[in-house]
């Protein structure tokens, strides 16, 4: 059997449109007024404390340094009370924020989208049980969810992250309710049913896909406020000590802060900067997806 010519270059033709894709997006994303500053802040962090051997001086537990020196230029942020390098200390810790930031905005989304669109999709009685729930969580406030769940399972770092994402995940139900409430009811999803598709497909292909962009910004502001309860539980000592982060500095640092206010002051500001750098990107991102917010933002003028 032969193949035509014409049909060899379609892959290639396919990888260079989603490439090309991809390229208009981080293009749209830096023409808002803030996308682009939370996108570099964000790869700087994610970068930094990726390849934290590469930027530290010593280890995350490296006790060699003489404790609580001020910032100098052999150590440019100081020592800690236990002869460890902020700067080193803080890059490991960046792993654990950010894990937890990510990892539980995305498991807040997985169970927030579940229930949302199960809702939204078959409405009725199934609406109102997974509602009601979703109410009752979002009615207690995420840092006593999360200090019940901690004190109930412990202080391990992965159960962490569920007691973070168990908190956070009825505004991604609401969101995602709210979406596909509006979106069932189009003119295109109510076409798919009259073709006979399957609930699956219907959810997963058709109402999704057309709901992510408004939840995608939501993710993100779930990401600083993930960041921002670990920050808390670190500081109130209830964090994995096995594992650095930004709360546990935090923590160490407010015995010492009248007379070593670098231990408290560094790591705060990178807890400020990460969250600044999420809820910039959402900003970018929602003025993106809204063509209205973004046609009524103000121009620069050069």
């Amino acid at each position: 059997m032969s193949v035509e010519p014409s049909a060899l270059p379609v892959p290639q033709s396919l990888s260079r449109s989603r490439v090309s894709a991809s390229v208009d997006l981080l293009r749209r994303l830096f023409r808002t007024r803030f996308g682009g500053i939370g996108a570099i802040i964000l790869v700087v962090i994610s970068l930094s404390s990726i390849f934290a051997p590469l930027f530290a001086t010593t280890g995350p537990t490296d006790l060699g340094s003489p404790s609580m020196q001020p910032p100098s230029l052999q150590y440019l942020l100081g020592t800690d009370s236990l002869g460890r390098d902020i700067r080193s200390v803080m890059l490991y810790a960046g792993r654990s924020s950010l894990t937890i930031g990510f990892c539980a905005a995305g498991m807040a989304f997985l169970i927030g989208g579940t229930i949302g669109a199960l809702a939204g999709y078959f409405r009725g009685a199934v609406a109102v049980v997974l509602l009601r729930v979703t109410d009752l969580f979002h009615t207690l406030p995420a840092i006593i969810i999360v200090l019940f769940s901690v004190s109930l399972l412990g202080a391990n770092f992965w159960l962490q992250v569920a007691a973070v994402a168990l908190a956070i995940w009825p505004i991604e139900a609401r969101i995602v309710y709210g979406q596909f409430i509006t979106l069932s009811e189009r003119e295109f999803i109510l076409a798919a049913r009259a073709a006979g598709l399957s609930t699956a497909h219907i959810i997963f292909r058709e109402i999704l896909p057309n709901a992510l962009p408004t939840v995608i910004v939501q993710v993100s502001l779930d990401a600083s406020t993930a960041i921002l309860i670990e920050a808390g539980l670190g500081f109130l000592g209830l964090s994995d000590p096995t594992v650095p982060s930004w709360g546990e500095m935090l923590n160490r640092g407010q015995e010492f802060l009248e007379l070593a206010w670098w231990m408290s002051v560094f790591p705060g500001m990178a807890i400020c900067v990460a969250v600044l750098g999420f809820n910039l990107f959402a900003d970018g991102l929602s003025e993106m997806f809204n063509p209205r917010a973004s046609a009524k933002a103000p121009k620069l003028q050069s």
